[in-house]
């Protein structure tokens, strides 16, 4: 081909594509108004069908000329994308408000036809069980759809809110770009891209907005009709549900119904089997299996167990639903009691939640056949070459098995929700007749049923027997009632103690902590009993727990055991006048871990027993409580010794708090520089005594007989004399 050939074909399609660039950017320089855009768009909400057809015609112009667009004139493919999907988008809202403009123009259907609502309305007296039950499921019906429409509605005017504040930012792009469009001379593609973009959101919030407020009005209107007919209905089925005659033939109907059902699905199973059995089979004569047969085989084997497994479930609940008419049975004719009702409606609940379990597993086996099907489609298709004939035949008939199995697990659904919307009419029913009860009745009711529930709830297992709610709770009240007890005997005994009971303050103590740990070992062990856990299944944690105390908690057990110790050794006890660590003050309490001394400066020093038991202690009061005292004096030398003394040995003598034994003593102690020291020494009681308050009693008496006597206490004196040089003067 010449260059002039080759040049002459590119001058074409360069042509054609700035031609359609014209047809789809036309000048833009006089740009269109706001108000302009939303009339134009609101004429479109009347002729949705037209309005398609343009907006596919455009995708269609479009579509062709990504590339062009994205190399001529900088816009990227990916954005040549999003506004061929707005414009889908919009396609898809406009055919939903043409599919709810025609709905709008037809009458709305109802569930039950009014020829039908009539026919049991002229009814007469008694009623079939049979009737009830269908009548019950149409009332169940239409409370469903009123509840849907109920959730639209609310979903719709959410929409409606959001849509508005998207409308509200896209009228202002639009502004700030035609305003660029305005003041821009010539054709400016870029703008003019802009400016579809932002008129493809300005018609997706209009047609938003035009379907939500249709299908808010076509809702409202659907909700009042169901609720006009809920209440026509629901008169109906109090009058049938006062009037049910039972009989055995309905009843024989409901379980031949039952019969039916279930021999199928035992003969489905047995089917089943006998397909596991070949594939076992299979799989035992094989010599070379190539990989198809070992996914094939392995899979369809899987398959078949789980369905098994499944429409024994089935048969399981089909055979439930016999207990499920007789309770209603028994609660409409008024058979049972309180607790008969509690006995209904937590085993309904039960029911329901394994209902809904089986509802899911079932779900889930449909998705699991169907990435079945998509595995074997993606990697034994007929392109591979490792499939051979006999693969291609065995993969067909998979695939027929899988698609023929995804239609009964389909058919497993329908009956599973038909049997939990009979257990949830039973579980309505019980309410319903909880609630003609009177308040009080009702919340005990209620109450009843869910303690109930919760009583049953297993927590662990102890070999064979289950802990429970019910059990644990008992065996926490146990102890809790046996510490109760404890504390009482504590109490008693520490009154008959301040009784006058003849015991040490230390030995009441020792004997409070014996009673209270004996107690709550006690209390332990009969709670422990009652959940049926014996001793023995404590050994592992036992020795579990010494390695743990051993080595995590090896200094608070240290203490543990030295307060043992020290309660039953008596090297200190309670009221012992103390010193340690050189404070001196007053045992106050000895824990297990810690012992409290009450210092001179009322303060508590707080030691821990391993501390007390290896340090040093200096008891003061450990034969006897008397302490020896002292209080020197210093009085001028030019006074009469003996006559001080005196004084101050008659001082000791008539004060109460000065024992007289062991003797006291007065002594002349030492010669001072301007002084004589005298000190008395004495014994007194420090269980009923502070030292420091008697030796202040002590000063003070012999102060004030001295200064009587006229005895001076001198203070230090010191003569200064001044020496001066003899030449200055």
């Amino acid at each position: 081909m010449s260059k002039k050939t080759i040049f002459s074909f590119k001058s074409v399609l360069i042509f054609f594509i700035l031609f359609a660039m014209f047809l789809i950017f036309p000048n833009s320089s006089q740009a269109e108004s706001l108000a302009d855009v939303h009339k134009e768009l609101l004429e479109y909400q009347s002729q949705p069908l037209e309005r398609i057809k343009i907006l596919k015609a455009e995708i269609l112009k479009i579509q062709g000329l990504e590339e062009g667009l994205a190399r001529q004139y900088g816009i990227p493919v990916y954005q040549v994308i999003n506004y061929e999907m707005m414009l889908e988008n919009n396609i898809q809202t406009y055919h939903n408000i043409y599919f709810l403009q025609k709905q709008g123009t037809t009458p709305s259907q109802f569930i039950l036809e009014e020829g039908r609502i009539d026919e049991l309305a002229e009814k007469t007296p008694p009623y079939s069980f049979l009737l009830y039950l269908d009548f019950i499921e149409d009332v169940e019906n239409y409370n469903n759809e009123a509840d849907r429409f109920e959730w639209l509605i609310k979903r719709t005017k959410a929409t409606l809110l959001k849509n508005t504040e998207e409308r509200a930012e896209a009228e202002k792009r639009f502004r700030l770009v035609n305003n660029t469009i305005s003041n821009t001379n010539g054709n400016n593609l870029k703008h003019s891209w802009e400016i579809k973009e932002v008129k493809a959101k300005l018609e997706k919030c209009v047609t938003v907005n035009t379907l939500s407020n249709s299908t808010l009005s076509l809702t409202e209107k659907e909700l009042n009709e169901t609720k006009n007919t809920i209440a026509i209905v629901e008169p109906i089925l109090d009058k049938i549900r006062e009037n049910i005659k039972f009989n055995s033939e309905d009843f024989a109907q409901l379980n031949f119904n039952i019969m039916l059902k279930t021999e199928f699905l035992y003969r489905s199973i047995s089917v089943l089997e006998r397909k596991l059995e070949i594939g076992n089979e299979l799989n035992n004569d094989l010599t070379e299996i190539t990989p198809f047969t070992r996914f094939w085989i392995s899979n369809e084997k899987q398959l078949i167990r789980d369905e098994i497994l499944m429409v024994l479930e089935l048969i399981e609940k089909l055979t439930s639903l016999r207990s499920v008419w007789r309770g209603m049975q028994d609660l409409i004719e008024g058979n049972l009691d309180m607790s008969g009702q509690k006995f209904i409606l937590s085993r309904t609940n039960d029911y329901i939640s394994d209902i809904s379990t089986n509802i899911r597993l079932c779900v889930d086996a449909i998705q699991t056949i169907r990435e079945t099907e998509q595995a074997v489609k993606r990697r034994f298709s007929e392109e591979n070459p490792l499939i051979t004939d006999g693969d291609a035949q065995n993969r067909d008939q998979f695939l027929e098995n899988l698609h023929v199995r995804k239609t009964r697990y389909l058919s497993y659904l329908v009956d599973l929700g038909m049997i939990k919307s009979q257990y949830q009419d039973l579980q309505k029913e019980s309410m319903r007749i909880a609630g003609q009860y009177h308040n009080e009745d009702k919340l005990n009711f209620l109450w009843g049923v869910s303690l109930a529930k919760i009583k049953d709830t297993e927590l662990w297992y102890v070999g064979e027997s289950p802990i429970t709610v019910g059990k644990f709770s008992f065996a926490l009240l146990i102890f809790l009632f046996g510490i109760a007890i404890t504390r009482y005997f504590v109490y008693l005994f520490k009154k008959r103690t301040s009784d006058g009971l003849s015991i040490t303050r230390h030995g009441n103590l020792v004997i409070q902590k014996f009673i209270y740990y004996t107690g709550v070992t006690i209390s332990t062990l009969f709670g422990l009993w009652n959940l049926h856990i014996p001793i023995t299944a404590f050994a592992f944690l036992g020795g579990a727990a010494a390695i743990v105390i051993g080595f995590g908690t090896q200094r608070y057990t240290g203490d543990i055991f030295s307060g043992i110790i020290l309660l039953f050794q008596k090297k200190i006890r309670i009221g012992d006048e103390v010193i340690i660590a050189d404070r001196r003050g007053i045992v106050e309490e000895i824990t297990l871990q810690n012992t409290i001394v009450r210092c001179e400066q009322s303060n508590h020093l707080i030691i821990p027993n391993s501390k007390v038991l290896e340090g040093s202690i200096v008891n003061l009061t450990l034969n006897n409580s008397f302490s020896r005292t002292e209080v020197s004096i210093s009085v001028a030398y030019d006074t009469e010794i003996e006559k001080a003394m005196c004084i101050m040995r008659e001082i000791l003598s008539k004060d109460r708090n000065v024992l007289n034994s062991p003797p006291y003593k007065i002594l002349l102690e030492d010669f001072g520089e301007s002084s004589i020291k005298l000190t008395a020494q004495f014994f007194v009681d420090i269980k009923d005594n502070l030292e420091r308050d008697v030796r202040s009693s002590i000063r003070q008496k012999i102060l004030a007989e001295f200064n009587n006597e006229k005895i001076e206490i001198p203070f230090p004196q010191s003569d200064v004399r001044i020496k001066s040089d003899s030449k200055e003067q």
